[in-house]
């Protein structure tokens, strides 16, 4: 018998290869995103489409004691750009089996996000409204405070995604629980980029 005849019949009692794993966490988080996003642009219109109607019967929207800075807003916008650039880096360097740089990138992208949740709890101790004081509040209050959860919900995921790399679990390809926590962190980026400008830049 030939070598290659010889070969070909040990292949052929190989097991079959394990088939392609479907990409649960990815598109489940994909959807969940998306749900959270749309919630998220709907107060931002709804708060956009009121001040345009104020601001067209010549009234003032935020009142007097308003103090609406554009520093905090500007700062956090900053800090989340910052943690876009390290989330990515780290699921580079995951993907590329470069374990130490990929836990100094999550760690590195989870202080910036806290940096940006204390940045915007400054912010509202410095903005002098209520949530209960008027309409303009309860709608900042409400489109920061949803956002802000959604940072914090994306700090949990990385959280829970940098154990599991350093378990070993998140190698190569294989990395897919990072992809899809890197995904809803820079969908809450985005949103934030929209937050930023509709209700800090054009007050």
């Amino acid at each position: 018998m030939s070598t290659a005849a010889a070969d070909i019949e040990i292949l052929a009692d190989a097991p079959p290869a394990e088939p392609a794993r479907p990409r649960v966490l990815l598109v489940g988080t994909a959807l969940a995103t998306g749900g959270a996003a749309v919630l998220l642009l709907t107060l931002v219109a709804l708060y956009l489409r009121l001040r345009a109607d104020v601001l067209a019967s010549g009234e003032t929207w935020l009142p007097e004691e308003a103090n609406l800075q554009l520093t905090p807003g500007s700062m956090g916008m900053v800090t989340l750009l910052m943690a876009a650039i390290t989330a990515h880096w780290a699921v580079f360097s995951l993907r590329n089996l470069d374990r130490p740089h990929a836990y100094m990138a999550l760690g590195t992208t989870v202080v910036l996000g806290i940096a940006f949740i204390n940045g915007a709890v400054f912010g509202w101790q410095q903005l002098g409204l209520g949530v209960d004081d008027s309409t303009q509040a309860l709608l900042i209050y409400t489109v920061t405070g949803l956002h802000v959860a959604m940072v914090g919900v994306g700090l949990l995921f990385l959280t829970v995604m940098s154990f599991r790399a350093l378990g070993g679990q998140l190698t190569g390809r294989a990395a897919e629980g990072l992809s899809a926590a890197a995904l809803f962190w820079y969908v809450t980026i985005g949103l934030y980029a929209v937050i930023w400008y509709g209700i800090y830049i054009t007050k």
